[in-house]
C-alpha cells in the first residue's frame, strides 16, 4: 500500500495533475527559462542581462541532459528569438559562440544584444532556427 501510495504522489509531485511538466515551465542550469523544441529532441535555456542587454540561449538535449546541465551543440550558424514582452515584439537573431567543447561547425551556446532585455520584466517568446532541413520552434516564459 505504501509503494502505490509513494508511486502515486511522485506522479502527482512530478508531472502534475494534467500529464507531464512542460518545458516552458522549466527552469535551466543558469536559473533560465527553457523552450523544447521537437519532442524532447532538445531544450534552449535563455538568459538575459538586464543590466547589459546580453542574452544568452544555451542548447541541451533531451529532458535528462537539460537537468544534468549536459550541452548539445547543434550545427545552425544562428537562431532567433522572438521576445513578446514588448510592444511591438522584437525580434533579435542570435549568434553561434561556441564552447570549448563544442565540435568544430557545431554550437551549444548563442548571443545577442539588445536593448529590450534591459528590463526587469518577466521575459516571454519564441526560439527558433533550422538544423539542416527540419524547422524549430518553441516558447519560452519566465516565472
Amino acid at each position: 500500500m505504501r509503494t502505490v501510495l509513494a508511486m502515486g504522489l511522485a506522479t502527482i509531485i512530478g508531472f502534475g495533475f494534467g500529464g507531464a511538466v512542460r518545458a516552458e515551465d522549466e527552469v535551466g542550469p543558469h536559473k533560465g527559462p527553457v523552450a523544447e523544441w521537437g519532442d524532447e529532441e532538445y531544450h534552449l535555456e535563455v538568459v538575459a542581462d538586464a543590466k547589459t542587454g546580453d542574452v544568452t540561449v544555451y542548447v541541451y538535449g533531451n529532458h535528462s541532459d537539460l537537468h544534468k546541465g549536459r550541452a548539445k551543440a547543434i550545427e545552425a550558424k544562428s537562431l532567433v528569438l522572438a521576445l513578446k514582452t514588448t510592444d511591438p515584439a522584437t525580434t533579435v537573431k542570435l549568434e553561434a559562440k561556441p564552447a570549448k567543447d563544442d565540435p568544430q561547425g557545431k554550437s551549444s551556446v548563442f548571443v545577442a544584444k539588445n536593448d529590450a532585455f534591459k528590463t526587469d520584466k518577466k521575459l516571454a517568446g519564441t526560439i527558433s532556427g533550422k538544423l539542416g532541413t527540419k524547422p524549430y520552434s518553441g516558447d519560452f516564459k519566465q516565472k
